[in-house]
Order: C-alpha cells, then sequence, then structure tokens
C-alpha cells in the first residue's frame, strides 16, 4: 500500500473501531501487568464445526504455548528488576484456529494504538509488539491487519510460505522456517525412501495450498511425482468430503504415500473416517496408505491417541526440538489463575478439594506431563521481542529512564523495532534477514504404542535419515516398502516416459553394443568399446590374439611341431646316405634348398599364431613367401631341366644343367621373393594394429591387410603354376625317369590345396581365429605335400628297400645307366667291328650316374675293351660334336644320322649271314655226326685210328658249337635294334629320344 493509501484505510478502521462500544468483559483474555505490554495470540480452542465459532479446548496447542509466554515474561522481569529495567506485561487472546475470528480479536490490540481518548480508556496501555499467530492461515489475516498500524508481530509456529513475501508482510517474523524449507525437507525424506509416486492432501488457505505447492518444486527438483491432483480440504469439510479424498486415493492404486500439509483439527477427522471406513468393512485400507505430514503434525500427541495402529509408521516434520529447563515445573505449580486456566482445569476434572495446582491435578488423574514442541519456540519469540525492545528503548531514550523518556507516551515503530531481531542470534532464536528462522527440522516416527521417534535430522541442506529403521516400521511391506508409479528399469532397458516423468515403460537397449545412459536413453558405445556390466558405461574392448593355449593354435601347433621332426628325419637320411645312387640321383642341392623351405612353413606356423608384434610381424612378411619360394624354386629348375633334356630345341647340349648352376638358378629365383619382401618392410614398416571384425570384437593383429598377403603369395602362385605347367608336360618321360612322376603329384596337390585355401581366407574375412589358423595349415600343408610326396618315396626306398639303392641290371636305374651307358658304347665304335665286347658302364669302379664324371668313365671303360682303330672320330657324329650324359639326341643334320643308320644296317646284316653261315655249318656237323653213328653202329670192328680220328671231329664239333652260341648270343643282343630304334626316332623328331 502507498502512504496515503494507508492513511485512509487507518483512518477508516479508526471510525469502524471507534463505533463499537468496549468490549472488556465481552472478550476472554489474559492479562499480564507491566510498563510495556506484549500482545499474544494462542489458539486456546479449536475451531468450531461450523467454522464461526470456537469448538474444544486445545491443552498441548493453546494452553502450553499460552503459559510458555507467561513463563518467558516471568524469566526475563525477574532481571529486569534486578536491573531496574522496564517491565513487560502482556495481553493474550484466544483464535480459535479461525482467522476471521483472530481479526476480531486482534482489533483488541488495535484498539490500544488509538490515542483518541474519548474511544480508548486512557488507563489501557497501548500494545507495542505481538507473539503469534500459531496458524499460517491467522497470521496472514492478522499481519495485514497490524502492518496497517505499524505493529510488528513475531510468529513461534506459523510456517506458510506466503508470509515470507515481504512486500506484502514486511513486519511479520518468525522464529522457525518457513514451509518452502519444510517442504523441501519432506521431499527428501520421500526420495530418500526411494519413492517417486505420492498422494498429495492439503487444507484450503495459506498453509496447505502454498505449503504443497512448496512441495511439489521441491518434489519436481527430486523427480518425485504427484498422482493426479492434489486433494484439498475444504474450509467446512464434511465426512463426505473426506471419504471421497480416501477412495481416489485408493482407486488409482500405485501411490501408497501420503504427503500432508493439513492442520490438526482436519488431521483428526480424515484419520477418524478412515478407521471408520476400515471398520465397514473395506479392508483394501487396512495398512495400505503410508502418512508423512508437515508440522502442523509434528508431535502432537492428540492426533494418534487412540488410533495408534493406524497411524503407526506414520513420517512427521517439525522444527527441531528441545525442551525448556524449568517450564514443567512451572506448568505444574499453576493453578486455574486465568480464565484459560481455569477452563483447562475444569476439563481435566480436577478434584477441587485434592489438588491446588496441575501436579497435583496430573498426580491424582494419573496424567503424565509432556512438554509440547513448539514451547521453545514460544520462549524464542518472546525472548527475541523483549531482547529488541530492549535496545529500542536504548536507542530512543539513552541513559533517561523510560518513565521519564518521551517514548512512553509514543507507540513503538514496528518498522524500527524488528530491525533489533531480524539478521540476529538471540539465545536459541535465529532470524535472517528476510524474517524468517533457520531452517533446522527433526524426522519423527509414530512406533507401535503412538509414541514419537526421532528418526533423522535436517540442518544446513543436509538430511540424516534412518532409513533401515524407518522402513523396518512401515506396515504390509516385502521388506522395501515402495510407492512408485513405475518399478525401475531391469539392467539393460531404459525409460521412456508417459505422462509424468515418474511413469514410464520399459525398453529393451541393444545390451551387446550400447548403455543404458541414466535409465532414460539407449547410448550406442564408440567403435571399439562395449557396455561394461553395469551397462551404463562403455568400456574398452581388450583385443583378442591367438594364444597357444588356445584349440586354434594347439591343433597347427602340433602338427609344425610333428613337421618340424619329420623334414629334419628326412635331412638326417639324406646326410647319412647321401653317397647312395638313389640320392645323389635326386640331386642333392636341390633337395637341401627343399627341405630348408619346407622347414621355414612349419616354422612360420608360430609367427603366425604368436600374440603379435613388431618382430613376428616382421617375420611373417619374409617367411610367407620366402618358405614357399625356396620349395617351388627348387622343384621349377629341375622340371625346367628335365623338360629341357628331353625336350631339346638344338643339338647342343643344354646349357645350367650342372648342380651349381641349377643351386644357383634356385637361388636367383628366391632372392626376387626375398628382395620384394624387404622392399615391402622399408615402404611400409611392420606394426600391430587393431581390427573390428564386428561391433563387440577387437581382434590384436599385424598392420598387413589380406590384399599385401596376397601381393606376397602372388609370386609364390606364379611358381606353383609354372611347375605344375612342367610336370605337366614332363608327365610322359620314360617309365624309368619317375621322379617327374613325383614332383607332378606334388604340384597338383599342391594346386588343390591352394584353390580351396583362398575362398576359405576371404570367405572368413569376420573371423579372424579362422583366418590366421587356415593360413597356418595351409602353409605347414605345403610343405608336408612336398616332404611325403617328393622325399618320401625316396625315404622308404633308402630305409626299407635297399636292394633297390644299387647298381644293378635288376634295379630300374641300374637297368636305366646300363642301357644308356651300351647305347653310348655301340654309337661310339666302328660298325664293322663285331669281335668288341662292351663292358657295362656299372662296372667301372670310377662310376657315378647323373654326373659328367660317370660319363666320361663309362666311355673310357668301354674304350679299353674295343679296337682304337675302330672307333668312330668325333668328326662322323652329327655336328661334329662329342656325345655325353645329359644332353639331348642331336637333330639330323647333313644327313649323317642316317649315314650312320645305313652302316650300321650293314652291319646288322654281316652279323645275320654270318650267323646263317654258321648255322649252316653246324647243321653240316651234325648230319655228319649221325652219319658216323649208323656207320659205327654197322661197323662193330672199327680199328682205333678210326676212333680217334672221330673223337677229334666231335671235339671240333663242340668247339664250333660253343663258336655259333657265341655269335648267336652276339646277335641276340638288342643294342643294334634298339640303336635303330633309337635313330629312327631322332631322325623322325619324337622327343622321346634322348639322352640321360
Amino acid at each position: 500500500l502507498t502512504p496515503s493509501s494507508a492513511m485512509i484505510l487507518r483512518s477508516t478502521l479508526f471510525i469502524f473501531i471507534a463505533s463499537f462500544p468496549s468490549s472488556e468483559q465481552q472478550v476472554k483474555q489474559v492479562l499480564v501487568p507491566g510498563e510495556i505490554i506484549l500482545g499474544g495470540l494462542f489458539p486456546i480452542h479449536a475451531a468450531g464445526k461450523n467454522g464461526s465459532h470456537c469448538g474444544s479446548l486445545k491443552a498441548d496447542q493453546g494452553v502450553q504455548r499460552m503459559v510458555a509466554m507467561l513463563f518467558t515474561l516471568e524469566e526475563i522481569n525477574k532481571r529486569r528488576r534486578e536491573n531496574h529495567e522496564t517491565t513487560l506485561g502482556a495481553q493474550i487472546l484466544d483464535t480459535c484456529s479461525v482467522d476471521g475470528y483472530a481479526l476480531e480479536q486482534t482489533l483488541e490490540f488495535v484498539k490500544t494504538r488509538l490515542n483518541d481518548a474519548n474511544c480508548v480508556q486512557a488507563s489501557r496501555q497501548p500494545v507495542a509488539a505481538v507473539i503469534g499467530a500459531a496458524s499460517s492461515q491467522v497470521s496472514v489475516m492478522v499481519a495485514s491487519m497490524l502492518q496497517l498500524f505499524k505493529v510488528s508481530m513475531i510468529s513461534y509456529s506459523s510456517t506458510g510460505s506466503e508470509l515470507s513475501e515481504k512486500g506484502r508482510f514486511h513486519l511479520f517474523s518468525r522464529v522457525v522456517p518457513p514451509d518452502n524449507l519444510q517442504a523441501t525437507v519432506m521431499a527428501k525424506v520421500v526420495k530418500k525412501l526411494e519413492w517417486n509416486y505420492v498422494h498429495a492432501i492439503a487444507d484450503s488457505g495459506s498453509y496447505g495450498e502454498k505449503g504443497m505447492e512448496a512441495f511439489r518444486v521441491a518434489a519436481a527438483r527430486e523427480n518425485v511425482c504427484i498422482d493426479g491432483d492434489v486433494h484439498k480440504i475444504g474450509r467446512r469439510p464434511t465426512t463426505k468430503e473426506f471419504e471421497s479424498i480416501i477412495t481416489k486415493m485408493r482407486q488409482k492404486g500405485k501411490a501408497r504415500g501420503v504427503v500432508m500439509f493439513v492442520d490438526e483439527d482436519n488431521l483428526k477427522q480424515l484419520l477418524s473416517v478412515l478407521e471408520a471406513m476400515i471398520e465397514r468393512g473395506m479392508k483394501e485400507l487396512k495398512d495400505h496408505f503410508w502418512f508423512v505430514a508437515s508440522d502442523s503434525w509434528g508431535k502432537k500427541t492428540s492426533v494418534v491417541n487412540g488410533r495408534e495402529r493406524l497411524t503407526l509408521g506414520a513420517i512427521t516434520i517439525a522444527p527441531k526440538q528441545r525442551t525448556i529447563d524449568g517450564f514443567n515445573d512451572y506448568f505444574l505449580n499453576l493453578g486455574p489463575t486465568n480464565p484459560f486456566l481455569e477452563e483447562y482445569w475444569h476439563a481435566l476434572n480436577c478434584p477441587v478439594f485434592e489438588s491446588s495446582n496441575f501436579g497435583d491435578c496430573f498426580a491424582a488423574m494419573n496424567m503424565t506431563f509432556t512438554q509440547e514442541s513448539y514451547v521453545p519456540y514460544v520462549f524464542d519469540a518472546v525472548s527475541a521481542m523483549a531482547y529488541a525492545i530492549s535496545k529500542y528503548i536504548k536507542k530512543v531514550c539513552g541513559d533517561t529512564p523510560y518513565g521519564s523518556c518521551e517514548l512512553q507516551s509514543q507507540t513503538f515503530n514496528g518498522e524500527l523495532l524488528q530491525t533489533y531481531y531480524r539478521n540476529k542470534t538471540i539465545g536459541e532464536a535465529r532470524i535472517d534477514e528476510k524474517g524468517d528462522g533457520l531452517g533446522r527440522y527433526d524426522v519423527f516416527q509414530i512406533g507401535k504404542h503412538g509414541q514419537y521417534m526421532k528418526i533423522g535430522t535436517y540442518e544446513r541442506n543436509d538430511l540424516s535419515l534412518n532409513l533401515i529403521e524407518t522402513r523396518s516400521r512401515l506396515v504390509n511391506t516385502n521388506n522395501f516398502p515402495l510407492s512408485v508409479c513405475s518399478q525401475n528399469c531391469s539392467a539393460g532397458f531404459y525409460r521412456t516416459y508417459q505422462d509424468q516423468t515418474c511413469c514410464w515403460a520399459c525398453i529393451p537397449c541393444d545390451n551387446t553394443t550400447s548403455i543404458v545412459r541414466n535409465g532414460t536413453e539407449c547410448v550406442q558405445c564408440p567403435l571399439g568399446m562395449v557396455p561394461d556390466r553395469t551397462l551404463q558405461e562403455c568400456q574398452t574392448i581388450p583385443p583378442d590374439f591367438i594364444t597357444f593355449s588356445s584349440l586354434w593354435s594347439i591343433l597347427p601347433s602340433a602338427f609344425a611341431v610333428l613337421g618340424l621332426f619329420s623334414t629334419l628325419f628326412v635331412l638326417a637320411v639324406f646326410l647319412k646316405f647321401s653317397a647312395t645312387p638313389v640320392i645323389m640321383a635326386s640331386g642333392r642341392e636341390l633337395c637341401y634348398c627343399m627341405l630348408t623351405g619346407i622347414s621355414l612353413c612349419y616354422v612360420l606356423t608360430f609367427c603366425l599364431l604368436t600374440k603379435p608384434t613388431i618382430p613376428t610381424c616382421a617375420a611373417q612378411r619374409l617367411l610367407i613367401g620366402l618358405c614357399m619360394s625356396a620349395i617351388y624354386a627348387a622343384i621349377i629348375v629341375k622340371t625346367n631341366r628335365l623338360a629341357r633334356v628331353f625336350s631339346p630345341s638344338s643339338a647342343q647340349r643344354p646349357r645350367f644343367i650342372t648342380p651349381k648352376a641349377q643351386v644357383g638358378i634356385t637361388g636367383v629365383i628366391v632372392s626376387v621373393q626375398l628382395v620384394g619382401s624387404l622392399l615391402w618392410l622399408i615402404v611400409s614398416p611392420p606394426g600391430t594394429t587393431i581390427i573390428f571384425p564386428t561391433r563387440i570384437e577387437a581382434v590384436l593383429t599385424c598392420n598387413a591387410t589380406a590384399s599385401h598377403l596376397m601381393v606376397s603369395l602372388s609370386y609364390n602362385m606364379v611358381l606353383i603354376v609354372a611347375c605344375t605347367v612342367y610336370a605337366f608336360k614332363t608327365r610322359k618321360i620314360p617309365e624309368n625317369f619317375n621322379e617327374t612322376r613325383l614332383i607332378g603329384f606334388t604340384m597338383y596337390s599342391t594346386s588343390i590345396l591352394w584353390l580351396a585355401f583362398v575362398p576359405i581366407y576371404f570367405a572368413t574375412q569376420n573371423n579372424f581365429f579362422i583366418q590366421m589358423t587356415s593360413l597356418a595349415m595351409c602353409i605347414s600343408l605345403s610343405g608336408t605335400v612336398a616332404l611325403m610326396c617328393f622325399f618320401g618315396p625316396k625315404v622308404y626306398i633308402v630305409l626299407f628297400q635297399p636292394e633297390k639303392n644299387v647298381r644293378t641290371r635288376q634295379s630300374a636305374v641300374g637297368r636305366l645307366v646300363n642301357q644308356q651307358m651300351r647305347f653310348i658304347s655301340q654309337i661310339t665304335t666302328h660298325a664293322e667291328t663285331t669281335a668288341c665286347t662292351s663292358a657295362p658302364p656299372s662296372l667301372n669302379p670310377s662310376y657315378k650316374p647323373d654326373s659328367e664324371e660317370s660319363s666320361a668313365a663309362g666311355r673310357n671303360n668301354n674304350s679299353s675293351h674295343c679296337n682304337n682303330n675302330d672307333r668312330l672320330s668325333a668328326s662322323q657324329l652329327p655336328g661334329g660334336k662329342k656325345l655325353s650324359w645329359n644332353e639331348p639326341a642331336p637333330k639330323d643334320r647333313g644327313g649323317s644320322l642316317r649315314k650312320l643308320r645305313k652302316s650300321l644296317k650293314l652291319r646288322s646284316k654281316s652279323v645275320k649271314e654270318t650267323r646263317s653261315t654258321e648255322k649252316e655249318r653246324k647243321e653240316k656237323v651234325e648230319e655228319i655226326r649221325k652219319e658216323e653213328a649208323r656207320k659205327k653202329s654197322d661197323e662193330t670192328a672199327e680199328s682205333e685210328p678210326l676212333r680217334k680220328n672221330e673223337e677229334r671231329e666231335r671235339g671240333r664239333g663242340r668247339e664250333m658249337g660253343s663258336v655259333a652260341e657265341s655269335v648267336e648270343e652276339a646277335s641276340t643282343t638288342p643294342i643294334q635294334s634298339q640303336i635303330e630304334l633309337i635313330l629312327d626316332e631322332i631322325i623322325s623328331g619324337n622327343p622321346k629320344a634322348t639322352f640321360l
């Protein structure tokens, strides 16, 4: 209000109040004499049923608080008299807990402020300030009236948040905290109990509506919701209204907690109606509701009396509790000395003759006196006002006594007076700059016998609560009482809210890749991370790699170890039997190269199946290509040599077929792979990286990709293809050259193996273990195929068929060598010579197969049995060249081979004629023998000379027979027919006609 409007309103009220006669006899009040008068407003009576008249007496909240003001004034005046200070008196009125009635009573205070002698008796002292009221609704009405006359007031229990609006109530203060702070405490209690959905009941008016509004704001901060609308209790509630509220709360069913900002009278009625409904048969209401009430319930025993079972477990809030020393004795020593105490005396039915005070009355009635919870706050309010009045008087009067000071004839200015108790701490009273008490609360719970038990405290924005004890008293629970709209979602589910944030539906989240953040959203983890066990945080995926203890590694490793031992065994056999024909004919140098590559194939398995590091990754890059190139380079050199020998392009001896040349060619082929791998290591240094085959897998691997691997293997693929092609081309080599068949079988098997591996490798891109295991097995099997197919037959002959590992005609190698040696011997002997018999080169102790030295030895051995004059010169051979081992047959250039064939045919014809002549001679001899035998039978008495002649003839016949047999043996030797056949094939261009 503006100053002018306030002046007009004061004048109007002055005329209104002055029109009423004095009503001292009509108003029930308590007057305490003193130099300065304080007004007091207390709810001595409860509100009447119709809301306009006073009801029953309120012993605790009314009488005790009124007596507390009397006690405090007496204690203060004792000290003041000792210090010769001004004494304080009181004018105490009853509000009957009704704001309208309280406003009428407040006019008594206003009358004392009017200084018109015609309207107010001169004997009446003005009220300096007012202590009260109890109810916030009453305080709102009274404060609005008193501030017009600049009368300050301090309340001992009005907690309504509306009274904190200092623009409207700038002269109102209180020693208790406001309801918005109390509402915060209630919301925190609900949150501590892990409730998020509660019913709300509030009185109509400032206290209930403002308090519940403050609770709604505080509850929203704590994520607590109110089920539906707030159930309001009217100013004149009926039984049906309470029944309707209870029924609505039960029908909704989800919430069980009930938060209440309801005054004491309405609380009693609500609980009485609930109890009556249960007794009428509504058993579902029994033990269904759990109450959380404000300070209007507090520690009031009147609410609980007779309803102990119904209120069991109820939680109440009250300002911090303490007791005033000496008050209990003071009260018990009082008698019915004023109208309110007299009424209380009669209400207790105290014996008149046996009791002189309330102590005797309580003893006679077997009653126990308990100090009411707000008595200390009445004490604080009166003490704070007394302190401020003393400071005010000293400020205005200085050292002048109050009786002589001009202030005595004036009224106290409320605005100035409140500056002496606001933002001050006076004893236990603490009032901030806005006029509100500091927030200190105690939390109580009703036990089995209706007693209030302290379960927590709130101070400095911190709530401590004994949850275990609190939950144990909440009845009809399954060890964990809940008042919620929706149950918490299980792990891996997130909430989708409905109408309120406390009600939701649980939606499953992909627990393999996503987490539930704050329970409200499903968030996918970044690549390389997966949810932890709580499904609330993402954690890095530990990278997997093959270990030697895993099944993926055990089988390939065991296979590789077996392969290594087998390779070492083959190497030992080759070293021990290196001088035998089978080993020597195999080309030992190239075999050692192949065994080295096979060993590297098995060693590579351990590099592939161990934890990737920079050294192992570098070894993988080098060995993957190097091991196989060492095998197939040796094989391709072998097959190429056979192909060149058996398919000559000229009459000249093929080049680079010596062992040293063969090893050199192999080294060049392998060096290509080695140089490429080294360049790859330089351009792209080896290292490790983590790949993610799927969203939930991480694999530690080398930084080489599958394309890099195929590039490295492509060179070996070319070697494999080339070896396979050469093996196919040399498949029709004579049967004696069985090594070509072994090579062919090795390459066919290898090709099939790699053709099967490639699709397996690339089809399992998402399975690192299958990829690496299949790669390791494929490389090991490649070495195994070469080891078994190429070296297996040789080792078998050496160890288990030693009779074949000799230079004899019976062995395949012996037959091959002897036939070729005889062929060379015959074509280097004069065609007309018939008496020269060539000795087999195998009889020459210096002979070594598959070497140029063995060729020379064979020729020298043959020459020792022949006539040097009968040999063909080198110029008689095609091209004027000598024939040697490991040379393809020369082409027939200039008809030289045809001439040679002609001379051989002439020789053959001469041999046949000789054979025919000797045969005829033999037949004649036989005929002579038979004739002589006949003559012998006819002439039994033949002379002795004739017998001797016959014996001489028989000896000559045996000699001629032996000559004929030797000639026939020579003529039956297949050398001539073999030479003629080979020469025919050479002339016709058949590639089989070659020299070993």
